[in-house]
């Protein structure tokens, strides 16, 4: 099957940039970081494919990628234009919080989710938020003039991971949100470590393992789950 296919051929190109990128960033690295994104993105379109009775979820989900893949781009590009960081780095937390959105919109979408099922992803992300500021010292990050955005940023994370949350517990922990839930929970792990690497001491070759394997292995099970939806 296609899909099974592209997330092969992206988990190749994933370990083939690690081994590139490592040690030392490269455009050529990126470039192959860029091809990995691609790939979840066509993950994405071949299950809608298999699963048209859900497109309208799987466009959400798509377009939602799409946004994850930009800011991607935007946080790679602080390495080559160090100058212009700030910016990029903006960027790319705008970009990615506007990607949670979409993936938001996507479970609420498919579950008929109205007002009042906003209160357990609020109340998560303002755990999230709450736990990323007051753990700030104690992990020797800092944050700085990014704390504004990096606490917005924790709020929307943690708002997509409770819908996930809330939606698995009212489908009776269907398969399709469990890989959701687990998704987000790699999400989370991807940017804890993200921070750490940007904004405390711990931007190692291990570190960098990690970020890059969670994220993209939470990219690629929120795009199968277009593939189980029902």
């Amino acid at each position: 099957m296609l899909t099974y296919l592209s997330i092969g051929l992206g988990l190749v190109s994933l370990i083939a940039f690690m081994a590139k990128c490592n040690k030392q960033r490269s455009v050529g690295g990126v470039f192959i970081k860029n091809i990995a994104s691609l790939f979840f993105l066509f993950t994405t379109a071949t299950a809608i494919y298999y699963n048209q009775d859900f497109w309208k979820y799987g466009v959400l989900i798509l377009i939602g990628g799409v946004f994850g893949m930009l800011g991607d781009i935007y946080l790679d590009q602080k390495w080559v234009y160090p100058q212009h960081n700030d910016n990029y780095l903006n960027a790319g937390f705008i970009s990615f919080g506007v990607g949670h959105f979409f993936y938001i919109g996507a479970i609420f979408l498919h579950m008929g989710f109205g007002l009042k099922d906003f209160l357990v992803p609020v109340i998560v992300g303002i755990v999230v938020a709450a736990f990323t500021l007051i753990t700030e010292k104690p992990t020797k990050c800092h944050f700085g003039k990014f704390k504004a955005i990096v606490t917005v940023y924790c709020l929307v994370i943690g708002m997509m991971t409770g819908t996930a949350l809330w939606a698995m517990i009212q489908t009776g922990f269907s398969v399709q949100y469990i890989v959701f839930v687990v998704a987000a929970a790699l999400f989370l792990l991807s940017d804890i470590i993200l921070s750490s690497m940007y904004f405390g001491t711990k931007n190692t070759p291990f570190n960098f393992v990690i970020n890059h394997t969670s994220y993209y292995f939470a990219q690629f099970l929120i795009a199968f789950t277009v593939f189980l939806i029902k």
